[in-house]
């Protein structure tokens, strides 16, 4: 099988060539004759891919109406999930004058939204696997509960001690938003239409902080502490509801392992013209539904009983065995097909839309697997500078109301005004995202010899946005050491410059994990979570004693510097990310 060694010895030819998992045919030439005067012309034709099935019920093929209902919902559950998680921070001074019987100090409020941001990404740990064994409408409605149960709980909750058990929960509730969903995402949407809808969710995953940071403290200040829970629950609780109605199963069974090359075919015999069918590796696999010639493609009825997905034994494209059909068993032949070997389905219903998905097994693999994908060199880039910028959120989001309170700026209930520069900053990472992630796709495919669409080719869009949200840090901690009458300007612009950031590099990265790894992609988005968490609960847990002692300047500068180190990893991928690619087909194809 290819490995790191074989991928990296490869000419610029061959990598240019090569299919590994992730690379797809997006453009089909076809030839028109325009006029006779004018000759041929050659057209471009965009390829669906992944190949959607004859069946109503494949996520691929739902009514725009139902696919816009879905979205918008999930949309909703990542907005309201991440509007609890902020919407405490600007209230921690109320706290106080709320309990003046349980004076505590900021550093220990702050554990309000450190344990909730870890118990959001390390709950992840257990909800993907269990997405992946009993289906993702299950988890996001069994989350959507947690988090309306644990808010409500909190609106009657009056000690420390059990808010923080609030807060965890309230975390462990969220953690779906940032997994299961941008999977549930990925099965809806072609590749050349996953960039606009990606930037859609990413947009309402970051807003959701910034509207519960502008509102959190208003309404901890005008109605109460208790207030904030109970505007919090009520959110959640809508959003609960709507996923009850709104969010349909989106895994679809295509074969017994939900390989991403699985397909049914007809019997040998059939195939038109009789021609012998193309050699293929283990490299060419993955990607074999879109690069298979179209003189090979059969278009009569199906035998549900064959698929044209078989092991090869050699990884090397000189020497690899041809493909033959091999035998599949009964059950997993589609439970709504009308009859054995009749391919006709059933509409897709609403009640068909309530049901939930069937159980998986492997259990054990199932936990594992989310493991298996450090082993994927973009699982840890990813990971890292998500993390980072999610650290850089949490931390300015919770200094910067505290910051403002004091002299010279003495904002009072309109320190949660500091989050208008972050909306902004939202604003502008989500439509420059929306326009240029596909249009980047589909013209670097169009270039092609070969048509090919690569997952590498979005991701020099997030360069600016990883430039912008590593200096945004520098300049709210220069902005925070020197205060002045109009340094509030300055701190607004550097929270905008990372929200711009929080943005657009995770709707970047999460297109690219589902592009290039599919169904393992989940796994992955687990594996990003549990360092999410991770990064902004230790930067706030001493963040507080490390400004007291040295300033705002040097930890912040600190803070500029590690994400700077993350963000440079992004320049392996763009060099050679095809190569590592080849060099890991084996996980991805080996873990589907």
């Amino acid at each position: 099988m290819p490995g790191w060694k074989y991928a990296f010895s490869l000419n610029r030819e061959a990598v240019k060539a090569a299919t590994p998992p992730g690379t797809v045919r997006l453009i089909e030439p076809t030839t028109t004759v325009v006029i006779p005067e004018a000759g041929v012309t050659t057209t471009d034709r965009f390829s669906k891919y992944p190949l959607p099935t004859p069946d109503p019920a494949d996520p691929l093929n739902w009514a725009p109406w139902r696919k816009l209902a879905c979205i918008s919902t999930v949309s909703l559950y990542a907005f309201v999930s991440n509007f609890i998680s902020a919407c405490i921070a600007p209230a921690l001074p109320v706290w106080n004058l709320e309990f003046p019987e349980d004076q505590r100090k900021i550093e220990e409020l702050m554990q309000f939204v450190a344990y909730n941001i870890l118990l959001l990404g390390f709950g992840n740990v257990f909800l993907v696997p269990v997405a992946n064994i009993f289906g993702r409408r299950a988890i996001v409605l069994i989350s959507a509960l947690i988090l309306f149960i644990s808010t409500a709980v909190g609106a009657t909750t009056s000690n420390f001690v059990g808010i923080l058990v609030v807060r965890c929960f309230q975390g462990f509730g969220s953690s779906a938003s940032e997994t299961v969903v941008p999977a549930v995402v990925g099965e809806m949407y072609f590749v050349h239409e996953r960039g606009r809808w990606m930037a859609f969710y990413t947009a309402a995953l970051a807003s959701g902080s910034v509207v519960g940071g502008i509102s959190g403290g208003y309404i901890a200040v005008r109605l109460g502490w208790f207030q904030v829970f109970w505007v919090s629950a009520v959110l959640a609780g809508i959003t609960f509801l709507c996923s009850v109605l709104f969010v349909p199963e989106t895994i679809y069974e295509r074969g017994a392992h939900c390989l991403p090359i699985q397909r049914n075919l007809p019997r040998p015999s059939r195939y038109w013209p009789r021609t012998p069918a193309p050699y293929l590796s283990l490299v060419t696999l993955p990607s074999m539904r879109m690069t298979l010639p179209s003189r090979f493609r059969y278009t009569g009825e199906l035998d549900p009983t064959y698929t044209w997905y078989q092991p090869s034994s050699s990884g090397d494209l000189s020497s690899s065995t041809a493909m033959t059909p091999t035998r599949l068993s009964k059950q997993v032949r589609s439970s709504r097909a009308t009859g054995p070997g009749n391919f006709s389905y059933h509409p897709y219903t609403f009640s068909d839309s309530l049901k939930f998905g069937m159980y998986r097994g492997r259990i054990k693999y199932q936990f594992m697997k989310p493991w298996y994908t450090l082993r994927l060199p973009a699982t840890w880039i990813a990971m890292l500078q998500y993390g980072g910028l999610v650290g850089a959120v949490a931390v300015i989001s919770t200094i910067g109301p505290q910051l403002l309170i004091l002299p010279p700026y003495d904002w009072g209930a309109d320190t949660g005004l500091l989050f208008i520069g972050a909306l902004i900053g939202i604003v502008f990472g989500a439509i420059t995202t929306a326009l240029l992630a596909d249009r980047r796709l589909k013209a670097f495919a169009k270039k092609q010899d070969h048509g090919y669409a690569e997952p590498e080719t979005r991701l020099p869009i997030m360069l600016p946005a990883l430039a912008l949200g590593t200096g945004g840090l520098l300049v709210f901690g220069f902005c925070a050491q020197y205060p002045g009458e109009y340094q509030w300007i300055g701190l607004q612009v550097a929270y905008g410059m990372v929200a711009f950031a929080l943005t657009q590099v995770p709707s970047l990265w999460f297109s690219y994990l589902i592009d290039a790894y599919n169904q393992l992609a989940s796994d992955c988005f687990a594996m990003i979570c549990i360092l999410r968490g991770m990064v902004p609960f230790i930067w706030l847990l001493f963040v507080i004693q490390w400004i007291e002692r040295d300033g705002y300047l040097v930890p912040f500068g600190g803070f500029t510097v590690i994400m700077g180190v993350f963000s440079l990893l992004i320049v392996p991928i763009l060099w050679a990310g095809k190569r590592m690619r080849i060099a890991t087909a084996r996980y991805v194809v080996g873990n589907q």
